[in-house]
């Protein structure tokens, strides 16, 4: 059984979600609702923008080895209830679909439980599900799945699709589980199979590499196409090749072209025998270095010329070098703020040697300055009223 859970969010709505497991009837052979409708996917959304959650509906998608029967999807779904304490009470959506004449099943849930606005637990739900999906393995007689953990090992790491799909554009017979397959198998083996695609190894600049033997284009890393990692299959080529076991890589070939223009791998030299013939640029190059020597050890020996640098004094250099340092610091400094730094200085060391009079006179004529200072109040004038009581008293 493989099990996978999403977290729909709430901004992006519940309307992709209700059209994967509602609408798709030309993806699918049947879609059949076993519980809840399309208005269970808008009662979470609206719960979770009353609650102001980031998530509004918790999606698992249940794919089972063997058709499940009711029974059995009944007793798995009350064991997702028990585990994360979903409770009767919270929106959900059970569909069945059925692609390619086998059943799998989607839960929808809503994160937000009506009655008490608590959220859905998430924590380490990838591992609670996959335990969940081990037990019903075990107790239905299926093939268990590995876990993550052991397809991370099974699964050879650093090389992407997109890697594969190059290596596949330079050699069209590249095949990578041949070589993994060649390569435990042993020296021999891998050769033979490096012939049968017409690949060879080189020397690249991080370990080797293979490359076509045609061309010399760059295909991949070595250690990538085995699957292994670069000190593993430096190990290997120095156990095929035990004359070569100081060298950094014993398979060394001259050099090829990655595809883009760059060497890839350094041109390496024949090696030559003692005393063998040499060409005619580089039997020009010895002559002319032999020249240099020559020369050098002529000007040295005569005491004519002194050696270059010998007579020329220090003191001179290190002033000059000493002015641009004063000159390159002296304008990163901001003089403004640097006198400002030092009037306040001056006047807190005028504050510290003032006697107590003079310091207390400061300090009343600064609470002065910095009082804050209220413009004066306007005279209200006095009003009549406008009323006489006494013009309604009779004579």
């Amino acid at each position: 059984m493989i099990i996978q859970t999403t977290r729909i969010n709430r901004a992006g709505g519940v309307h992709y979600l209700a059209s994967h497991l509602l609408d798709k009837t030309d993806e699918n052979e049947l879609i059949e609702i076993l519980a809840g409708d399309r208005d269970a996917l808008h009662d979470a959304q609206a719960l979770a923008s009353a609650r102001g959650c980031r998530y509004s509906v918790r999606h698992l998608s249940i794919s089972p080895e063997r058709e499940m029967t009711p029974m059995q999807l009944s007793a798995f779904l009350r064991s997702v209830d028990t585990e994360f304490r979903i409770g009767p009470d919270r929106p959900r959506l059970v569909v069945r679909h059925i692609k390619n004449g086998r059943s799998h099943f989607h839960l929808a849930v809503a994160e937000v439980d009506p009655g008490t606005l608590r959220v859905l637990d998430c924590k380490n739900d990838y591992r609670r599900l996959e335990d969940l999906a081990r037990r019903y393995e075990v107790e239905q007689g299926e093939t268990a799945q590995p876990a993550r953990a052991e397809r991370r090992r099974n699964r050879a790491e650093g090389f992407s699709d997109t890697a594969r799909k190059r290596a596949e554009r330079v050699a069209p017979s590249f095949d990578r589980t041949a070589l993994r397959k060649s390569f435990v198998k042993g020296g021999a083996a891998f050769g033979a199979e490096l012939d049968r695609q017409g690949l060879r190894l080189a020397e690249g600049e991080k370990g080797a590499v293979l490359v076509s033997a045609a061309s010399g284009t760059f295909v991949s890393a070595a250690c990538r196409a085995t699957g292994v990692k670069r000190a593993e299959f430096q190990k290997f080529l120095q156990e095929e090749n035990p004359n070569a076991r100081h060298s950094r890589n014993p398979l060394r070939v001259p050099e090829h072209d990655r595809g883009d223009g760059a060497q890839h791998a350094k041109a390496l030299a024949a090696p030559r025998a003692p005393g063998a013939a040499r060409g005619a640029r580089q039997d020009r190059a010895t002559d002319g270095n032999s020249r240099a020597h020559s020369r050098r050890a002529a000007h040295t020996g005569n005491g004519a010329q002194e050696p270059r640098g010998k007579g020329r004094s220090s003191a001179a250099s290190i002033a000059r070098t000493r002015e641009r340092l004063f000159l390159h610091r002296l304008t990163k400094l901001d003089l403004d703020d640097l006198l400002r730094r030092a009037m306040e200085l001056a006047a807190s060391i005028m504050v510290m040697l003032a006697p107590e009079r003079d310091r207390l006179a400061w300090r009343i004529a600064e609470a002065k300055r910095t009082q804050r200072q209220f413009p004066p109040a306007e005279r209200i004038e006095e009003q009549r009223p406008t009323y006489d009581l006494t013009r309604r008293i009779r004579p």
